[in-house]
């Protein structure tokens, strides 16, 4: 178990600190399935296709087990929603059988949405990760993250309890950069300093560490 701590840690601190932008998450998965139709041969084809490919394009930012659990737990149509467009080579049908190679293109946000529902632990960045200019209206954050795993997993979880999702701007080694709307950093900000962060005000937005 300890050894699969590090293993996460290892993952997470990858993961967060060798790209800041989105990720591209597609998966193409070949079938066969015969059922009593070769529409419900089609139909088991997609739904098992489908998790198969959000397990393994997403295994890489959440925790396997919470992961795993979450796509058991999830119905086919929870699934669907977080995939953005699917498309289908080499389509063969018989009067029981459906056979192909199905792919899936998830969509980023849809299934950070869906893995923050089902308490999955993530660090799957947005589609909003790079920015060089702040949106009118929003406040930059400059985080120093002293312990780089933990303390980013800490910021996500104020930010889920006050409602706000972290829009990332840079990782760059244990500094993040990151912006909200000014009307969420207000609150925010007060359930940071709530949770032993401490938050400083300078000319270019907030600095805060723990």
């Amino acid at each position: 178990m300890h050894s699969r701590k590090i293993l996460y840690s290892v993952l997470l601190c990858c993961a967060m600190f060798g790209a800041a932008g989105a990720v591209e998450l597609t998966g193409t998965v070949p079938v066969n399935v015969t059922a009593d139709t070769a529409a419900d041969a089609k139909t088991q084809a997609f739904n098992s296709a489908r998790r198969d490919v959000i397990a393994r394009e997403l295994r890489a930012y959440a925790i396997p087990e919470q992961l795993d659990a979450a796509i058991k737990n999830s119905s086919n149509e929870d699934l669907m929603n977080i995939i953005s467009s699917d498309s289908v080579a080499g389509e063969r049908t018989s009067d029981t059988t459906y056979t192909a190679n199905i792919s899936f293109v998830i969509d980023g946000d849809a299934a950070r949405r869906w893995m923050d529902a089902n308490s999955v632990q993530h660090w799957l960045p947005s589609s909003s990760s790079v920015m060089d200019i702040a949106p009118a209206n929003s406040v930059v954050f400059n985080a120093k993250l002293l312990q780089p795993v933990s303390d980013w997993i800490d910021l996500n979880a104020v930010a889920r309890a006050v409602g706000v999702d972290v829009a990332t701007r840079s990782m760059v080694g244990n500094r993040v950069s990151f912006i909200m709307s000014d009307t969420n950093a207000k609150k925010f900000i007060s359930m940071l300093q709530e949770n032993g962060w401490h938050v400083a005000h300078d000319v270019n937005g907030y600095k805060i560490w723990k």
